[in-house]
């Protein structure tokens, strides 16, 4: 793995989303219905809503009361693929602070197994200390150790293991890591 990029998601990188999208519609049809499908099916028309609406999501860095910033990336690789996404939000919630967490990455299928997604949290950290986090909440199937060894390799420090309050998670074990910055 050389020379990955993490890049905030634009209208530049429909071409990448949508074949990573048909990825996870082949190969991974249960976290596609979870985290990627949409209402209708994903186009270039579709993709661009998208990309505006995360433009949106994105307020500042310092969201006022009741307020949650959203910030989505794309870890691409040299030949512009996208081998993770990332989720950054903060402040937390009830919800995110049991299931879901402040950072988020996602590896398509064809990229897992390559330590994709340990460099893209990797880069997400540095994110969030420019956003002024003191430290982070990563969240992880508690039976994943593959994700777990990411949070870990990261200088995560388990906190617990809890239910999900997702229903489409129906009871899952979630390991919850705290990465502190100082």
């Amino acid at each position: 793995m050389q020379q990955e990029r993490l890049e905030e998601i634009d209208e530049s990188h429909e071409a990448a989303w949508l074949a990573m999208i048909e990825d996870y519609r082949k190969n991974d049809p249960k976290t596609f219905e979870a985290a990627f499908k949409r209402k209708v099916d994903w186009t270039s028309a579709e993709f661009r809503k998208f990309a505006k609406e995360a433009q949106k999501e994105r307020l500042d860095w310092r969201p006022g009361a009741n307020k949650t910033s959203i910030s989505r990336y794309v870890l691409l690789d040299r030949a512009g693929r996208i081998c993770a996404t990332g989720l950054m939000r903060f402040p937390l919630d009830e919800k995110t602070e049991v299931d879901g967490g402040n950072l988020v990455c996602e590896v398509p299928p064809s990229f897992r197994g390559q330590e994709f997604g340990a460099v893209c949290l990797s880069h997400m950290l540095f994110e969030a200390v420019r956003a002024g986090l003191r430290r982070v909440l990563v969240t992880c199937p508690a039976d994943q150790a593959s994700a777990r060894k990411m949070a870990e390799r990261n200088r995560g420090v388990l906190q617990d293991v809890v239910e999900s309050t997702q229903p489409y998670r129906n009871g899952m074990k979630i390991a919850r890591y705290w990465i502190n910055f100082g």
